[in-house]
């Protein structure tokens, strides 16, 4: 702490007596209405004659006081601190206090941070708002927050779409493991869809999910994909103007909300579906506490905004983003740092890939060949062991090392079929890949249960599973059954071997 320098002390002054309220009463009670001289006014009151002047020549309002302004610590560099404040508002009291600490020495925090923010609220005022009113059905306000969530085991951060609607004070809310363009049209789609309707316009931050470029005033230059997600509704984007995130209020307030409603204490889902069921449930539960100014519950204002909103389109549009790629020699295709598979017969082709919340289409001239969960971590790979099977009975040889395979968490049925087949058959691997391309026809479970029936009854060959299918599905070879009339079956005369020794004779 900074030893107080004598210097920095004001010189003493003299002072007026302080007048107290009660003696400023008093005063003027004693003299104006008993007509008590001021002198004798002030020697039943102690006070000073002056003191007394004071209270009757003054102003009839009551005395205020005025306390002289206190000398600070950092006064002296006061200025200093103010220019630093001018050019740059967001310098924080912690970093202006190690600017300082060459002249200073120490300082205590809490002396820092008072001198500072007094400093601040000089220098940069509270600003003042407009009240607004929302007309029912007119505008719907979105924006995205930031929490945590424990989801499959895993701690993630949580990028939660917030959507609300003014008038009503009606929240909706959905998470997603990132914040992209697909998740951005999605969240607006599911709102549209719990809200029940599509409102006039859409308030919305300058994202660039949404916002290609800023231009003059309110105008901005869309992405394409957002421009055609709202013509597909339709409704009106109107865009707050930089740095202005108060003219989005509601969903300002509505993502702290729904913070605190659902994301504290930290919470736990087995899946984003079960963690966005929980959200759902938590603003739907609380529509019946929260009151408008009115009187009205949220959900009561609410039910009768719904009336006003328009209705759904009958198509809705696609909440995805397409992308352009070429699918490699091992029918892989990359796309974001994440490798997703396709059959292995399309290997080497251009395919599309479309990118929603939560999955990967990829498709080949318009058929899609291929859906994969949607993965966001760096490098991960999400392979389909049934796209390579076809080229593994080939090239059996590399079973062992098909990374599909090794990612794949392989069935134990499967698993001790290999194992019966390597004392069976000269290529035990190739058997067994084509066992598993059963898969491409029959369910899972209906091959694994015969399998296991196969390895049972002793007999772990391919025929064997094949026909057991074929029983499981009713296309197995059937034996026919005697003839219910016996008068119509044909009757056949024994051979005849003597005519066989005969001809053998006469050759």
């Amino acid at each position: 702490m900074v030893g107080r320098d004598q210097s920095f002390r004001p010189p003493r002054r003299r002072t007026q007596e302080v007048i107290r309220m009660t003696q400023w009463a008093e005063i003027r009670q004693m003299h104006l209405v008993d007509g008590m001289p001021k002198k004798e006014i002030a020697r039943r009151l102690a006070v000073d004659v002056k003191t007394v002047r004071r209270a009757l020549e003054g102003s009839p309002e009551p005395p205020g006081r005025e306390s002289p302004e206190r000398r600070r610590l950092l006064d002296p560099w006061r200025l200093e601190v103010e220019e630093w404040l001018r050019a740059e508002p967001k310098l924080t009291a912690k970093r202006i206090g190690k600017l300082l600490q060459p002249k200073t020495g120490p300082l205590s925090e809490r002396t820092l941070r008072k001198y500072v923010a007094r400093l601040r609220r000089k220098l940069f005022p509270a600003e003042a708002f407009v009240h607004r009113t929302h007309a029912p059905g007119d505008t719907m306000e979105a924006d995205f927050g930031e929490s945590w969530a424990v989801v499959a085991g895993k701690l993630h951060k949580v990028k939660f779409l917030v959507a609300t609607l003014p008038h009503s004070n009606v929240y909706f809310a959905k998470a997603y493991p990132v914040e992209r363009l697909e998740c951005l049209l999605d969240g607006l789609e599911s709102a549209f869809l719990f809200f029940g309707g599509v409102p006039r316009r859409v308030v919305l931050d300058n994202t660039s999910l949404a916002v290609k470029r800023v231009l003059a005033g309110r105008e901005r230059e869309e992405t394409d994909a957002f421009h055609g997600f709202r013509g597909a509704y339709p409704f009106h984007a109107d865009f707050c103007a930089p740095a202005k995130g108060w003219e989005k209020g509601s969903t300002e307030g509505g993502v702290r909300y729904t913070r605190n409603l659902c994301f504290r204490p930290l919470p736990s889902a087995a899946s984003w579906a079960e963690l966005n069921e929980r959200i759902g449930h938590e603003l739907l539960a609380d529509q019946e506490a929260r009151r408008l100014p009115d009187g009205r519950t949220a959900r009561q204002a609410w039910l009768a905004e719904r009336e006003h909103l328009r209705p759904l389109p009958e198509h809705a549009p696609q909440t995805c983003r397409v992308l352009a790629r070429v699918a490699n020699k091992f029918g892989h295709v990359r796309v974001e740092t994440v490798t997703y598979s396709v059959p292995i017969e399309h290997a080497y082709r251009p395919v599309w890939v479309k990118l929603y919340h939560d999955r990967a289409e990829i498709a080949v001239e318009g058929a899609v060949v291929a859906v994969q969960q949607r993965a966001f971590e760096a490098g991960a790979q999400v392979l389909d062991p049934r796209h390579v099977l076809s080229l593994l009975e080939r090239k059996h040889r590399a079973v062992p090392e098909a990374t599909a395979l090794a990612q794949w968490d392989i069935p134990e049925a499967f698993l001790r079929l290999r194992d019966a087949l390597r004392g069976r058959t000269r290529k035990p691997d190739q058997e067994w890949v084509a066992v598993l391309r059963l898969l491409e026809r029959h369910p899972q479970e209906a091959v694994e249960a015969a399998v296991a029936e196969a390895l049972e009854r002793d007999t772990p060959r391919l025929e064997t599973i094949q026909q057991l299918l074929r029983q499981r599905d009713g296309t197995a070879v059937v034996v026919p059954a005697p003839l219910a009339r016996p008068d119509l079956a044909l009757t056949l005369a024994p051979p005849a071997l003597e005519a066989y020794d005969q001809l053998g004779r006469g050759a």
